[in-house]
C-alpha cells in the first residue's frame, strides 16, 4: 500500500510538471490534449491522498488553463473551483488572487459580466493586499478593462486600461509581453469608437513588443494580426484586411486547431471580408465552417451561432438560394420564439416571408407576414444581421 501511494505521488508530480505554463504554442496545445483523459484521474487520486496540498491546488489551477485554452470553459471553470476550493482550505489567500483572476477571464468569455467583475475585483483586492508583483495587478487591471469593454463600458474599459499603461510604465515594463495585452487592449477601445488609425498604431506597437519575445506562428501574434485586419476592414481596404485575417487563421489553426472558438472567430472574419469583396461563394464557404465549429464549442443555441445563421441565411439570399436560406432563417425563428423574444421574431418572420415569396411559397408567405413587424419599421428594429 505504501509502494502504491509512493509511485502515485510520483506520476502526480511528473503530471504537474508536465502540463504547459504556455498554451501559445502548437506544441503546448497537442501535449495538453494528449493527456487530459489522464489529469482526472491522477488529481482525483491525490486529492483523495492529500486534498489540501499546495501542489494539487497547482495542478488543478494549471489544467483549467489547458481546457481554457481549448475552449472547453465549463472544464476550465471545474478545475479552477477545485484549486480556489483547497487554496481556501488552506487559508492561502494570497494565492487565490491567481485564481480569481483565471475565473474572471473565463466567466468574461461566457459573457457572464457580472460573475467577471465579481471575481477580478477579488483578484485586485488580494494583489494589492499583500503586495503581489506589479506584473499580476497589470494584468489584473488589464482584465478589468477587457471585462468593461465587452460590457460597452468604455469609459471604465479606458480608465482601467490606463491604470494598467501607468503601472507598466512606472515598473519599466514596457518591453514586456504583459504590454502588448495593453497596447491591444486600448487598441480595442479604439476601435469601438472608430479611430481606426489609432487602433492600428497600438496593434503595431504591440506586434513590436511581441516579435522580441516570441516567434511568428505564436497565437499572440495570431490575435494581433487579427486586430490589424479587423481595422484594415474597418477602413475599407478588404484586400489588406483579407491578407491579415489568413495569417491569424494560419497561426490559429496550427496553435488550436479548426474545432476552437478563436479558430471559429477568424473564419467567420474571413467569410465577412469575402462578403464585403462581393465574393459570396467563399463567403459561404468560411461561413458554415464557423458555424460547424461554434455549434461544437458556444453550442447551438448561443448568440453567436444564432447570428451565424442570420448571416448563412443572407448570403444565400444573395446567391438566390433562397430554400437554403429559409432553413436557417427557420432555426433562428423557432430558437427565439422558444425564449420569446418577439421583436427578433417579428424580424426573422419578415425576412422568413420574403423569402417564402420568392418560393412561390405564398401561404407560407402569408403566414409568416401576420407575425412580422410593418415593413416600415423593420429597418428601425432589426439588431445586427438578424
Amino acid at each position: 500500500m505504501l509502494e502504491s501511494k509512493k509511485w502515485a505521488d510520483i506520476c502526480f508530480h511528473a503530471m504537474l510538471e508536465y502540463i504547459p505554463e504556455d498554451f501559445a504554442t502548437v506544441e503546448a496545445i497537442e501535449k495538453f490534449r494528449s493527456i487530459t483523459e489522464h489529469i482526472d484521474v491522477i488529481g482525483n487520486y491525490q486529492i483523495s491522498a492529500d486534498g489540501n496540498n499546495d501542489d494539487v491546488a497547482k495542478y488543478y489551477s494549471k489544467a483549467g488553463l489547458g481546457h481554457k485554452e481549448v475552449s472547453n470553459y465549463n472544464g476550465a471553470l471545474d478545475y479552477y473551483s477545485v484549486s480556489e476550493s483547497i487554496r481556501k482550505n488552506n487559508g492561502n489567500e494570497e494565492a487565490l488572487g491567481v485564481v480569481y483572476n483565471n475565473i474572471a477571464v473565463v466567466y468574461n468569455i461566457q459573457t457572464k459580466y457580472k460573475f467577471a467583475l465579481e471575481y477580478i475585483r477579488k483578484t485586485i483586492a488580494i494583489t494589492k493586499k499583500y503586495d503581489a508583483p506589479q506584473i499580476e495587478l497589470i494584468i489584473a487591471y488589464n482584465n478589468m478593462a477587457s471585462i468593461y469593454l465587452r460590457c460597452t463600458d468604455y469609459s471604465s474599459s479606458l480608465e482601467w486600461n490606463t491604470k494598467a499603461l501607468e503601472t507598466a510604465k512606472i515598473n519599466d515594463l514596457t518591453t514586456n509581453p504583459v504590454a502588448a495585452d495593453i497596447y491591444i487592449m486600448r487598441s480595442a477601445i479604439h476601435y469601438v469608437n472608430k479611430e481606426f488609425h489609432d487602433a492600428l498604431k497600438l496593434d503595431f506597437m504591440a506586434l513590436d513588443v511581441l516579435r522580441t519575445h516570441y516567434a511568428e506562428d505564436h497565437a499572440d501574434i495570431g490575435a494581433v494580426y487579427n486586430s490589424i485586419a479587423r481595422e484594415h476592414y474597418s477602413l475599407y481596404q478588404h484586400d489588406v484586411a483579407l491578407d491579415y485575417y489568413l495569417r491569424a487563421h494560419r497561426i490559429y489553426k496550427k496553435v488550436y486547431g479548426e474545432c476552437d472558438a478563436d479558430t471559429a472567430g477568424v473564419c467567420g472574419n474571413i467569410a465577412m471580408t469575402h462578403i464585403a469583396l462581393g465574393d459570396f461563394e467563399n463567403a459561404l464557404i468560411w461561413c458554415l465552417e464557423t458555424l460547424q465549429v461554434q455549434e461544437k464549442v458556444l453550442g447551438k443555441t448561443h448568440p453567436e451561432t444564432m447570428l451565424r445563421h442570420s448571416i448563412i441565411s443572407e448570403i444565400y439570399e444573395s446567391l438566390e438560394l433562397y430554400e437554403d436560406a429559409i432553413s436557417h432563417l427557420l432555426t433562428i425563428f423557432d430558437y427565439y420564439r422558444g425564449i420569446k423574444d418577439d421583436e427578433i421574431v417579428k424580424i426573422v418572420s419578415a425576412r422568413l416571408s420574403n423569402n417564402y415569396e420568392r418560393t412561390n411559397n405564398f401561404s407560407e408567405a402569408l403566414r409568416f407576414r401576420e407575425m412580422a413587424l410593418p415593413l416600415e419599421d423593420e429597418s428601425h428594429a432589426k439588431p445586427n444581421h438578424i
